[in-house]
């Protein structure tokens, strides 16, 4: 293992069955040479693996600032300057600059992954084990992603699976109409494509150094499939308004998190100490998770260098200082309410302490009975009145009196990209059961944490039952006590805001539905801004609500009672969604 201590240097190896779609850069005749690259040796899949880690490299932290900076909750910053051509993209103007227009760079990850593919044998064993199974479910998974973001980022574009050896084959194919596919198309083939892998577990080369002093584990750098195949269903679902995919999707994503015991814990959030408001103490758990791997909330990440001595620099850090947090995102930070529970606990030496619930969680014992008569769970009961402050503390690190909202996401001490956390994930599960028809349960997820008991105690108008009886178990995270609400991370004891977060009664279950999506797309700004999310979430929901979904909230970023009528205008036409595929 000691070749593959420093991943971020080791990827060049693989360079030369590096496929480049630049004309000026590849020999017109051949571009891959086959009798120089056979997978014969399980050491053969390292270097071919790291290939493709080199290539993903190249486009995540572009694609981090197309989702934020085309989205609702970003804005340049007037104090550093307004002439670049991510302040263009932030515009959606000058589409084709090749600063961050560069469809080839995806379409070089799909063509060394069909490479690998084509080559490696998934069925080869020795000594009762499948050699390449492992890796090759991985490139599956990289291929599948690559044209999700093609087809996120271009709309209908040129689909194949098998490697191109020759720049001759790349124009073909790349020119001809019918070797195209549509966003809707290239989730139903990966769907079918993936599901022979739900069940692989990742390879794993050890820990590799990104600095002087630290590394990450190699596990952590491949895609989970159950996640890539419920994020297809969603996007899928989306297009086509179909309920059992909504429900598929949830089924992923929920079997994903109960498998691998990831909880939105209550650990992660960021809480008064105390209800005295002068110079209250803040506790921030939850900040800490963008700058390491704590907490069991990064879930899979892209790997770069701290240093330059051991591979490509991470950069987002740097991207972002041109930008701040919009005013959009501001209002929504400060019309939030924050709830604060008291409840007395007994310390050790006999005297009652006042406690928030995030310091010492109150547990009390309800019987429901099983499916018929089961015993169940509920431990949000708290006593104490709650009282009321203003803001979501998830920003409160982030904002400077006279300035704004800066974004402090990014750390040069943990350079990485990540691709899936536990928060976005379970976001995403509410909204695939609520587009399943069961807003209620979705807003559990938002709201008390999902758990049989909660859904039990909350169970409103019956929706719980309706689920007992459905056949689906996405809802179902068990006697489940690791489980808050979302909302809670930033917003105290959710649970127990009766006046400001509650889900009202509504005319309709559609009326239901819509209501609860807003709130989902409130809390995903809240939770999930600045990470890469943003514009795509806005566009998932818009294919489902309508054009205006997407276009009103982008053009009120910058101005919440002002929206930009020419942004607005050009955001109703949804070919404006996307970039041009141009040659560059």
């Amino acid at each position: 293992m000691k070749m593959l201590k420093n991943i971020l240097k080791l990827t060049a190896i693989w360079m030369a069955a590096t496929v480049s779609f630049t004309a000026c850069e590849v020999d017109t005749t051949t571009v891959m040479f086959e009798e120089d690259h056979d997978f014969s040796q399980p050491g053969d899949t390292v270097f071919s693996m790291l290939g493709i880690l080199d290539k993903v490299q190249d486009v995540v932290e572009k694609g981090v600032l197309l989702g934020e900076l085309r989205g609702d909750l970003v804005k340049p910053d007037p104090f550093v300057g307004t002439s670049s051509a991510w302040v263009d993209l932030t515009r959606f103007e000058n589409l084709e600059n090749a600063t961050f227009n560069r469809y080839r760079d995806y379409y070089a990850i799909v063509n060394n992954c069909n490479f690998y593919l084509e080559r490696a044998d998934a069925e080869m064993e020795r000594r009762g084990q499948k050699v390449f199974l492992k890796e090759y479910a991985a490139v599956s998974a990289y291929r599948a992603w690559a044209y999700l973001q093609l087809a996120l980022l271009y709309g209908e574009v040129p689909f194949y699976t098998q490697p191109l050896l020759s720049y001759s084959e790349i124009e073909q194919v790349m020119n001809d109409p019918s070797k195209r596919k549509g966003l809707g198309e290239i989730c139903s083939y990966f769907i079918d494509d993936l599901l022979p892998y739900v069940d692989v577990p990742f390879p794993n080369y050890g820990n590799f150094t990104y600095d002087q002093s630290s590394s990450v584990n190699s596990s952590d750098f491949f895609l989970p499939i159950r996640l890539l195949r419920g994020d297809l269903y969603l996007w899928r679902g989306s297009l086509d308004g179909n309920k059992s995919d909504f429900a598929k999707a949830a089924q992923e994503y929920r079997d994903y998190l109960l498998s691998e015991k990831r909880f939105v814990s209550p650990d992660v959030k960021v809480a008064y100490r105390t209800v005295d408001m002068d110079g209250a103490q803040i506790v921030d758990r939850w900040s800490s998770v963008f700058l390491g791997n704590n907490y069991n909330e990064s879930i899979s990440l892209v790997p770069f260098a701290g240093n330059s001595q051991y591979g490509k620099l991470g950069s987002l850090r740097q991207s972002f200082r041109s930008f701040m947090g919009s005013d959009a995102l501001q209002k929504l930070v400060d019309e939030s309410y924050y709830c604060y529970v008291m409840y007395t606990e007994e310390s050790e030496s006999g005297e009652s302490e006042y406690m928030s619930r995030f310091t010492g969680l109150a547990k009390d014992t309800l019987y429901y009975g099983t499916k018929e008569n089961p015993q169940y769970y509920s431990y949000i009961t708290v006593p104490g009145t709650p009282q009321y402050f203003m803001g979501d503390l998830r920003f409160n690190r982030d904002y400077q009196e006279g300035y704004g909202l800066s974004i402090n996401k990014y750390s040069s001490s943990w350079p990485h990209v990540t691709t899936y956390r536990t928060g976005a994930v379970y976001l995403r599960l509410a909204e695939a059961i609520n587009r399943a028809g069961y807003p209620l349960t979705a807003f559990h997820a938002l709201k008390y944490g999902l758990s049989r008991g909660n859904l039990i105690q909350y169970d409103a108008n019956g929706e719980y039952r309706r689920l007992m009886q459905s056949g689906y178990t996405f809802y179902d995270m068990y006697d489940n006590k690791d489980n808050i609400g979302l909302h809670a991370r930033g917003c105290g004891n959710a649970e127990m805001d009766t006046l400001h977060y509650s889900l009202p009664t509504m005319a309709s279950l559609q009326d239901s539905i819509q209501k609860v999506e807003d709130m989902i797309c409130d809390e995903m700004a809240l939770e999930t801004a600045y990470e890469g999310n943003r514009f795509y979430d806005l566009m998932r929901f818009a294919f489902r609500r309508g054009e205006d979904f997407l276009a009103s909230r982008v053009a009120r970023r910058n101005n919440p009672d002002m929206p930009d009528q020419t942004l607005y205008n050009k955001l109703k036409d949804r070919k404006n969604w996307y970039l041009p595929m141009v040659e560059n």
